[in-house]
């Protein structure tokens, strides 16, 4: 019985040194900065930090930080079939690796 109460410890302290913290900010525009949300969150489980683009061809509108699905992780993403807007997901894994980036890096 013993065991089974250190094990069941060991489990859940590693579920809790695995939870991954990221910046949320739900618009940041270029030269301006974040405007709404500005906070942290714990990602859930199979989520990575992420800074995500959004542009309307080759000018970029705003960024979005936060938690995104790891299946977002490198894609572009349109709105719809018509539309020249879209979204890059660049994302990291370490806690508040989002806070800050390199314009370069999600180019």
């Amino acid at each position: 019985m013993k065991v089974l109460f250190v094990g069941l410890a060991v489990v859940l302290c590693i579920g809790v040194v695995e939870a991954l913290r990221c910046k949320v900010c739900k618009y940041k525009l270029p030269l301006i900065g974040c405007f709404q949300g500005v906070n942290e969150t714990t990602c859930e489980r199979r989520e990575k930090c992420a800074v995500i683009k959004t542009s309307l061809g080759k000018v970029t509108l705003y960024y979005q930080q936060g938690c995104t699905s790891v299946m977002n992780c490198g894609r572009e993403r349109a709105a719809d079939a018509e539309s020249r807007l879209t979204s890059l997901y660049s994302c990291c894994e370490t806690d508040l690796c989002n806070e800050e980036w390199d314009e370069d890096l999600i180019d």
